[in-house]
């Protein structure tokens, strides 16, 4: 497989399409940038009440693609899903605060007066379908009020939503995203999101047409499942869907052509001249409604061919010859993290961080990308901004680890996070975050226990544990954290 493309046209579509998708994110992606991987077709079924993803794997993204009737159509059409297109989406929680969702103050006013989480969603959710008697009221302490005082209204208003729904042949879906945003404390924050959950509960078992989907993350989930009766965790947990940008085969190998097909969806999908050319080499490609192309199923889903496809773009070895390793895993396996996830900004950064450094370092090479840019690249820091957006804490649990070296043993890294007051400031920051009146990000399950706090951090990736006790860290975060891997040149420390 060859590219016909000079070398200084392929890197300017790969420039601008990459910095075209970056510049986007999961609340503002336009439709001809929408990737469709098949692994995440599950996510989408409705009786999948419950969607976990880690940061940065999708949720918002497929939230908003499921209330947003483009982006609907897109999925039905390609996932070949008809009912979606008989659907109609309402999001009672999400990342795009708006007049029909409570407030920060409002969550915590309600939670701090006792208000059962079920009857508070029952209340949002009940709202956002449109039951008049509550959309008539202004805020939300009195809808909680109303419906308390109204304890058959539950049931006349699904009773009707079921009847009408019916008659119309369509399906009510009720959204909800961003539980991390919820409430500062995580205790608070899972009892809430327990609520959601046995709302999906309700909604399943008594209709047959209205159905709620609840995106959360897997850390969150396990929590809030202690909130719900134990006859319906399992109920919930079968009905789970996963969303991820990995597919593992039966010798435990994960591949990443979902990521690589990303990539060459954007390629394909750019608005210009470069990508019309770019598709005119593989003729293959499809226009579907609205002007989408789709890429052949070799380069969308065949390892094999994506990799010639890459070597066109990076050559085939990260050096002289393949004991210096192949470029096409060069990427999938430094980026991911300690629990093999790899989400697709940090995958796309890579590439693009790869680029700009071949264009300085190298730019005479007589391919797009050098595999010196490529190594380089997984210092590029995307994945922890990410992580970082998601989970605020964890920057303040790694800075008192700048400089150390990897692996290390556990009382060493509590040692560390001792001496620096690592309890005492998380505690701060989580009394700053619940003064504030906008969104928040929910902190850690306790700011006082230093190992449960080393747990979460190996259940988020960042770190992992070796046969021997020790502790060690992948080099998406060990590079930007400022560690050092003994063995290596032990590193300064660096500011992220």
């Amino acid at each position: 497989m060859s590219l016909t493309l000079p070398v200084a046209e392929l890197r300017a579509l790969l420039h601008d399409a990459l910095s075209a998708a970056l510049a986007t994110d999961a609340l503002t992606l336009p439709a001809p940038l929408m990737y469709t991987p098949s692994v995440h077709r599950p996510a989408l079924y409705l009786e999948s009440t419950v969607v976990r993803g880690r940061p940065g794997e999708g949720k918002t993204f497929w939230a908003r693609a499921l209330t947003d009737p483009q982006l609907r159509a897109i999925a039905a059409r390609e996932y070949r899903m008809p009912r979606l297109e008989r659907t109609e989406a309402v999001t009672a929680f999400g990342a795009r605060p708006d007049a029909g969702q409570p407030t920060a103050g409002e969550l915590r006013a309600l939670t701090g007066w006792g208000v059962p989480p079920t009857v508070l969603w029952s209340a949002v959710a009940l709202t956002a379908l449109g039951v008049p008697d509550l959309a008539a009221l202004t805020t939300w302490t009195e809808r909680v009020d109303w419906l308390t005082r109204n304890p058959g209204a539950i049931e006349r208003s699904l009773a009707e939503f079921e009847a009408s729904a019916k008659a119309t042949d369509t399906v009510r879906l009720v959204v909800f995203d961003a539980l991390d945003q919820l409430h500062p404390d995580r205790a608070v924050a899972e009892h809430l999101a327990s609520g959601m959950l046995n709302l999906a509960v309700t909604l399943s078992r008594r209709t047959t047409r209205l159905r709620a989907k609840v995106f959360i993350r897997p850390d969150m989930l396990d929590g809030a499942l202690t909130g719900v009766p134990r006859p319906d965790r399992g109920f919930l947990t079968g009905r789970a869907a996963d969303l991820s940008w990995g597919r593992s085969d039966y010798l435990g190998r994960t591949a990443r052509t979902e990521l690589y097909g990303l990539f060459i969806h954007l390629l394909g999908n750019h608005d210009s001249a470069g990508a019309a050319a770019f598709r005119t080499a593989w003729p293959t490609w499809e226009q579907s409604e609205g002007g989408r192309y789709l890429a052949p199923s070799g380069l969308s889903g065949d390892p094999k061919r994506q990799e010639e496809f890459f070597t066109t773009l990076a050559g085939r070895f990260m050096g002289a010859n393949a004991r210096t390793g192949y470029t096409y895993n060069c990427l999938s396996n430094r980026l991911q993290d300690a629990r093999g996830v790899i989400t697709p900004r940090p995958f796309l950064t890579a590439l693009a961080t790869a680029l700009e450094d071949t264009g300085r370092n190298h730019p005479g090479h007589d391919r797009p990308l050098h595999h010196d840019g490529l190594r380089r690249s997984v210092g590029c820091g995307a994945r922890v901004t990410e992580l970082h957006q998601a989970l605020p804490w964890v920057r303040l649990a790694m800075e008192p680890l700048a400089g150390q070296q990897v692996p290390i043993w556990e009382e060493d890294v509590f040692g560390l996070w001792e001496r620096s007051g690592l309890a005492g400031r998380l505690q701060e920051s989580a009394r700053q975050a619940g003064n504030g009146t906008g969104r928040f990000r929910t902190g850690p399950r306790s700011t006082a226990s230093l190992p449960q706090l080393l747990e979460e951090l190996v259940d988020a990736g960042v770190m992992s544990r070796r046969t021997s006790g020790q502790l060690d860290m992948p080099d998406v975060y060990r590079v930007v954290y400022g560690l050092g891997r003994r063995g290596g040149v032990k590193r300064a420390a660096t500011g992220v």
